[in-house]
């Protein structure tokens, strides 16, 4: 038998770093197994997953077919402790949600961006699909319910500047997957109408309700359970790039009956297994979020120009101050081998400095006139140095 060895790098999200002082800190993870050990095994590799692991791919071939393959994990990052925060057994699965403390060696909670909020346009909670849709009987205000756990959470960090939610649907049209494209272009002008660089998606994929069986013995011990399956996505438009996924899902006791109204405001449902989980998931995303994109760098549109002043779309509502430094970034248009167009975006070694500040502007002016960059446009971006 001949065992060849695949290794796959997987890393973290690209972020802004600004230290490299090691910082210890606690992350969170929920995993799913046939037992806690093993679902809390889960949650580990969840964890190394957050903080970025290698993933070594082994496969073994016999007389040049494949006969088996298995992942390997390495943390970048040892973990020092692990708290079991919650457990919970249904008749098929074990569900942990988990602490680890980490020592992250690469990343720290301050960096140089972190007091320029960052501009933000959510957009509303959708099924993924028509059995989503169909999963969610009962329950069908969760995606508004979500909408106001996380958005509201996000809008109450002082780090950003959260713009109404946009009711869109990012996902489909009219039941057909729409093309990375498409839902770039549709993102984008959600981000411009709302002059924001970022645009939070969320997407359920399932809130359905699973019997124990038809076992009577069975079904007078356990509960029905269901479901709670979503994920976040977040896109920086200004780069057209997609910079955090994360899928949260549980499954718990379900009380409630089958033709039972159900407030999911109420204090009976909130106090469920079911709504506590809810509102743990969606406690989870917005930190998430909010973590993530602390320290991400900040860009901002140049929207006019002035002489030579440019005319940029953050202000003094994104805590953008007088004399803070920015690098040119110019824009140009391409056509590729199928005749679509799309944007090129080039480094210059043009600097501005704030001269100007309004609510929800500034104007900048060259910090050296006699090496000022030629032929900015509106739609070029600049970002802080």
């Amino acid at each position: 038998m001949i065992k060849r060895i695949i290794v796959k790098y997987i890393t973290p999200l690209a972020i802004v770093l600004c230290s490299l002082n090691a910082q210890a800190r606690w992350v969170t993870a929920t995993g799913v197994g046939n037992d806690q050990n093993e679902a809390v095994n889960d949650a580990l590799e969840n964890v190394m997953m957050q903080v970025g692991a290698d993933v070594k791919l082994v496969q073994e071939y016999k007389n040049g077919v494949l006969q088996n393959d298995s992942f390997q994990m390495k943390a970048k990052d040892p973990i020092k402790k692990v708290q079991i925060l919650e457990a919970q057994a249904t008749a098929q699965k074990v569900t942990v949600t988990i602490k680890a403390f980490i020592m992250d060696n690469q990343v720290t909670k301050r960096c140089s961006t972190s007091s320029i909020r960052k501009t933000l346009v959510p957009v509303g909670f959708k099924f993924v699909d028509s059995q989503a849709y169909q999963s969610s009987m009962g329950i069908e205000n969760i995606p508004k319910e979500l909408d106001k756990l996380i958005f509201d959470k996000i809008n109450s960090s002082p780090k950003f500047v959260t713009k109404s939610i946009v009711n869109a649907n990012i996902i489909n049209n009219n039941g057909k997957y729409v093309d990375d494209n498409f839902k770039m272009n549709n993102l984008q002008a959600i981000a411009s109408r709302s002059n924001a660089q970022y645009v939070i998606v969320g997407t359920i994929n399932s809130l359905a309700l699973s019997e124990v069986g038809n076992n009577f013995l069975t079904k007078m011990i356990y509960y029905p359970t269901r479901s709670i399956n979503f994920d976040v996505d977040v896109y920086d438009t200004l780069n057209q790039t997609q910079i955090f996924h994360q899928n949260y899902q549980a499954e718990t006791d379900w009380l409630f009956k089958q033709d039972e109204y159900i407030d999911i405001r109420s204090d009976r449902f909130t106090g469920s297994d079911y709504g506590q989980r809810l509102h743990s998931l969606a406690a989870r995303a917005a930190k998430d979020v909010i973590y993530e994109l602390e320290c991400k760098k900040v860009y901002a549109r140049v929207i006019d120009i002035d002489g030579d002043d440019l005319i940029i779309n953050i202000g003094s509502d994104s805590r953008l101050n007088i004399g803070q430094v920015f690098s040119l970034i110019q824009r140009s248009a391409e056509l590729g081998n199928q005749g679509d167009q799309y944007d090129v975006y080039e480094n210059t070694q043009g600097k501005y400095k704030v001269t100007a500040v309004y609510p929800h502007s500034a104007k900048i002016h060259p910090v050296d006139l006699n090496n000022n960059t030629l032929n900015v446009n509106s739609g070029d971006l600049v970002s802080i140095e």
